[in-house]
């Protein structure tokens, strides 16, 4: 890394979230720290997302692209890219001015930590911008184990990363259209050492497209993606079989809980897990979290 003034590149990924777009990339050209490029891909959105980015001209690169999901998003702006830290930036989000200029300040304070997350600020919530307190995390030998982190980590806007550690994970499986940052997040956490800043240096809006907490399907839909995510990461780090076979054996009976086990059968990802990576073995020593989550999945949809 360059000591002096790191380039850092802005990834922002944008599906019909035009009426929020501008804040987002606004937020991210008046940065503090002037060594930015800001990366803008838009997924093929169908609203006026393609005008808001154009009226930007050469303020930013632009990445038009059909369709594909989140995952394709990140991989079509790593593929852009240019800068030696990576942040992430959700186009209904948008940053703090001096978000950048943290992140670049501790990376270069703490040359091993190879990702750097910090808290998000929802858009409901009273400003507590005052926290600065910051830890150092290794997960690595935990998750060989198959010990999983007992720390929430933030969403996509909060992903920062050296370049070095997104060239292991990128390109990532584009079979995962959303919440693809639990791929991101997972990977770089086996992989690299990490700060987790307390300051709240982004605002994380909440809206009727992306509150998910207040769906009635929620536990469902966390649940076939991280049996999606399990295959794919064991699929890529099979060193990590044993944290990728308790998340798989977690999410598995809570979907077979609240959907019954022919929902199962409709997720991929799930009997390709079943078939080349949970042998007997695995079964017998699965059984119990399984069945557990199941129980507790029924016993809340009764």
């Amino acid at each position: 890394m360059n000591e002096s003034s790191p380039l850092v590149s802005i990834l922002i990924n944008n599906y019909n979230y035009a009426r929020f777009l501008q804040q987002a990339i606004d937020s991210a050209l008046d940065q503090t720290y002037d060594q930015c490029e800001v990366i803008v891909v838009d997924d093929g959105s169908t609203d006026d997302s393609r005008g808001v980015i154009e009226r930007y001209g050469d303020r930013i690169v632009p990445v038009f692209k059909q369709n594909g999901g989140q995952s394709s998003a990140f991989n079509a702006g790593f593929n852009a890219s240019q800068g030696e830290i990576i942040c992430f930036l959700d186009a209904d989000d948008y940053w703090f001015p001096d978000k950048v200029s943290q992140v670049v300040q501790h990376f270069q304070s703490y040359p091993n930590a190879g990702w750097l997350f910090h808290r998000l600020q929802r858009t409901d919530s009273a400003a507590m911008r005052e926290q600065t307190g910051w830890v150092e995390l290794d997960f690595r030998a935990s998750i060989l184990k198959g010990q999983p982190s007992r720390i929430a980590l933030p969403a996509t806007s909060a992903l920062n990363f050296r370049r070095e550690v997104l060239q292991q994970i990128l390109p990532m499986p584009e079979p995962l259209r959303i919440s693809a940052d639990n791929f991101l997040r997972l990977a770089a956490i086996h992989l690299a050492p990490g700060l987790l800043l307390e300051a709240q240096l982004a605002v994380h809006r909440i809206h009727g497209k992306n509150a998910f907490e207040s769906r009635k399907d929620t536990t469902y839909l966390h649940a076939e993606v991280n049996i999606q995510t399990s295959y794919y990461l064991r699929e890529r780090f099979p060193e990590i079989k044993a944290f990728t076979d308790q998340l798989f054996s977690h999410s598995l009976g809570q979907v077979f809980g609240s959907l019954g086990f022919a929902k199962v059968s409709q997720i991929s990802e799930a009997n390709d897990y079943l078939r080349d990576f949970f042998p007997m073995n695995a079964w017998l020593s699965q059984s119990p979290r399984i069945f557990y989550n199941y129980a507790k999945s029924r016993i809340s949809h009764s």
